[in-house]
């Protein structure tokens, strides 16, 4: 009745399920502590505009990450 998963089923099992933990740890916890921390430190001018982009390359880094877990 019940089928043993394969090696190679299991593997991609595991994949998804990384991907899904390493998504939430990019969008749940580190850009909003990130954000928080940017604002508190109270930066203006050039070096405001600069450190403000430092959550967009998180999440672009995120996305990175899970097309090179999903390609293998």
């Amino acid at each position: 009745m019940f089928k043993a998963i394969s090696k190679k089923g299991a593997s991609s099992v595991s994949s998804v399920v990384g991907l899904i933990v390493g998504i939430i740890l990019v969008v749940g916890v580190s850009i909003p502590i990130t954000q928080s921390v940017i604002t508190t430190a109270n930066l203006t001018g050039l070096t405001a505009t600069i450190v403000g982009f430092i959550p967009v390359f998180l999440a672009i880094a995120g996305l990175v990450l899970a097309t090179k877990m999903m390609k293998g």
